[in-house]
């Protein structure tokens, strides 16, 4: 019962999740020791304790009401440690997840020792922008794709002054980034 109240924890501190960030918001930084969640999320489901929703990463699983109201009552089973833990790193981790949704960054080395990287930024369901290159070591391709999900405003901003030479921005995705606070491009 503890890894299915582990799971409500999760959803309820970072609402709807995949099945890999659920994981890595679990075992990454300590909260749980890693496990097989899937028999849980069976069980939690069977019970009607979360639902799964089609998100823009695909398949996630959210708390509902009864969910919520069945995590209050059985959280004290929960150490107070564990508690405090996902409480102090769900921020960061609902930043990073929600970086991720926007800002895509993937890498796969090729037989022939080239590595393709893809980056884009997506507003929505909508490509805004996308750039493939082709470096010669993973290394690189890992720096590149951690730098991206890091710096993405930035690069998008000198990439637009770049090719458009002082043309204004198309502005959807300048006003996106200052309605959530963030610096505008």
């Amino acid at each position: 019962m503890e890894r299915q109240l582990l799971i409500l924890l999760a959803l309820s501190r970072l609402n709807a999740l995949t099945i890999g960030q659920l994981k890595r918001f679990l075992f990454d930084n300590g909260i749980a020791s890693a496990y097989d969640p899937l028999p849980a999320i069976a069980a939690l489901k069977e019970a009607g304790l979360v639902r799964q929703t089609l998100g823009p990463q695909g398949l996630q699983l959210a708390l509902n009401e009864k969910g919520a109201r069945y995590l209050s009552a059985h959280q004290g089973e929960l150490s107070e440690q564990t508690i405090a833990a996902a409480d102090a790193k769900s921020a960061a981790y609902a930043d990073a997840f929600r970086k991720e949704q926007d800002f895509l960054a993937q890498y796969s080395e090729k037989s022939s020792g080239n590595v393709p990287v893809s980056l884009s930024i997506r507003d929505g369901g909508n490509i805004v922008m996308k750039v493939s290159i082709i470096v010669r070591d993973t290394a690189t391709a890992k720096k590149i794709c951690d730098n991206w999900i890091k710096n993405s405003s930035d690069a998008y901003g000198g990439f637009w002054q770049a090719i458009a030479e002082g043309e204004p921005e198309p502005g959807f995705w300048s006003q996106r980034l200052s309605e959530r606070g963030r610096r505008s491009i």
